[in-house]
């Protein structure tokens, strides 16, 4: 599976991925529109993956989650699209796009600290 994280150019940014294969994009959306449940989501995921409990789900504001150790399904609760993905794929994606957000969080507060530093010599 290949993608690429990209970054939104809002005041905002948000990172969103790019897969190859469009096929892929229900995965890109569920993790833009389900991005402050990223914690939860994570923690679903070790446990199927680790093998600490036979399937979990997820339901958020648009899509749910259904996941076990070998793959998980995505479901668009809106529409009914549907996604298959290896969960071992599926947890990749999810710690790059984890990774993407606190990056942006980080580079946010530098920025401010910053800011807040060039008033003390002014």
């Amino acid at each position: 599976m290949n993608y690429e994280i990209k970054i939104t150019k809002h005041k905002h940014p948000v990172p969103y991925v790019v897969f190859e294969d469009e096929a892929y994009n229900l995965l890109g959306e569920f993790l833009l529109a389900e991005r402050s449940f990223r914690r939860e989501i994570l923690s679903i995921t070790n446990n199927a993956d680790l093998g600490f409990s036979e399937s979990e789900s997820f339901t958020g504001n648009v899509f749910s989650l259904d996941i076990n150790k070998d793959a998980c399904k995505i479901t668009n609760d809106s529409d009914g699209r549907e996604l298959k993905v290896a969960t071992r794929d599926f947890k990749a994606v999810l710690l790059d796009y984890i990774y993407a957000l606190r990056e942006i969080k980080v580079k946010e507060k530098m920025a401010s600290a910053e800011h807040h530093h060039d008033h003390h010599h002014h």
